[in-house]
This record gives structure tokens, sequence and C-alpha cells, in this order.
């Protein structure tokens, strides 16, 4: 009855999100005639370049994150809450005229989720799959994925899959899958006999 109620309540969510993304759409999309309204009616008035010039970028840095932000509601993943943050940043950078160490502290920020997308993500199909590097400890990855992978120690998704594989005398090999409650573990790459990267399967049965 508990998981009943939890899988209904986030149906229910799920859908509250994609309403929601939808009046941000229709109000993204007004907000950009606007926008239009405003350009075309600086090309016949008489107004100061520079104030118009940073009044145009501030608005539509702010539709851009609106988009980005219902691209979040709509698949929500950690590519893209990457991207929300990397859009909002490169915002502030652009339109607020703030001190160097502001800039100094965007700027890396923006380094930051850009080594975060690269070494800890490789590849983003759904909310479901995740696929990370081998070399990656199972404690972090349970952390990054939401899942409960029992693990030995430091141990690696490296390790660990080749521990289960050997348990259950399997091959080695790509496509290989580890079985544990509601999560999955298939080999999606090797190099030689070195797996080099795991896909996480979430809810697989």
């Amino acid at each position: 009855m508990r998981k009943f109620l939890q899988d209904s309540l986030t149906e229910v969510a799920y859908y509250l999100e994609l309403i929601l993304s939808a009046i941000l759409g229709l109000a993204l999309l007004a907000l950009s005639g606007l926008l239009l309204a405003d350009l075309v009616g600086s090309l016949t008035g008489g107004i100061q370049a520079d104030n118009f010039i940073q009044g145009f970028l501030s608005k539509a840095m702010t539709l851009a994150v609106g988009v980005e932000f219902i691209k979040m509601l709509c698949k929500q993943s950690p590519s893209t809450v990457i991207e929300v943050l990397l859009v909002a940043i490169a915002r502030q950078l652009i339109v607020e005229h703030g001190s160097s160490m502001d800039y100094l502290i965007g700027i890396a920020s923006v380094a930051i989720l850009f080594a975060v997308r690269k070494y800890l993500f490789t590849q983003f199909d759904d909310s479901n799959n995740i696929i990370m590097r081998a070399s990656q400890k199972v404690k972090v990855a349970n952390i990054i994925a939401r899942v409960k992978i029992p693990s030995e120690g430091t141990e690696t998704l490296r390790d660990f899959v080749t521990r289960k594989l050997k348990e259950e005398e399997k091959t080695i090999a790509i496509g290989a899958c580890v079985y544990l409650k509601n999560v999955a573990l298939r080999i999606d790459n090797m190099h030689g006999d070195l797996i080099t990267r795991v896909e996480i399967i979430k809810s697989i049965y």
C-alpha cells in the first residue's frame, strides 16, 4: 500500500511538472514576442544603444535560463541540471557588472561544472539509465545515480561487476549484466580485458 501511494504521488508530481512546463513555455513565448517588439521599436525610436543592448541581453539571457529550466522539468537528469546552472552563471557573467572576484568565482564555477560533466558522466540516455566510468567508486555512484549498490570498502564499479560476474560464473564481456534489487549493472565498454564503462539501469524489474 505504501509503495502504491508513493508511486501514485510520484506520477501526479510528474504530470504537475509537465503542466508547469507548459505554462512556463507559454509565458516565455509571450515574453519573446515582447522582446521582439522592443527590438523593432528600438530601430525606429531614438534610444541609447548601450542601455538598450544591456537591457536586451538581460531579458534574452533570462529567457534562455527559462528554456533550460523547462528542459530540466521535462527530463530530469544531472545533465539538464548542469545545463541550467551553466546558462544561469553565464547570464550573471555577461549581464551583471560585478567585481573582479565575482567574475573569478563565476569562471571557476563554469570550469567546475564542465569538469563534472566531462569526468563524472560520459553519457545520459534518460533518468533511469546512467553510463559511468568503471573506475568510479561504488559509494559515489550510489549518490550520483540514487541507487543502493552494496560494496566492499572502496570498491569501484569495475571491481564490483567483475566480482559478481565471477560469483555467478558469467563471462566478463560487453553486455554482461549483474542484477540486483531494483537496479542492474551492464558492461557498456571494455578496453581489452579491462572494463572501462558501466551502465547503471534503475528499476529494470
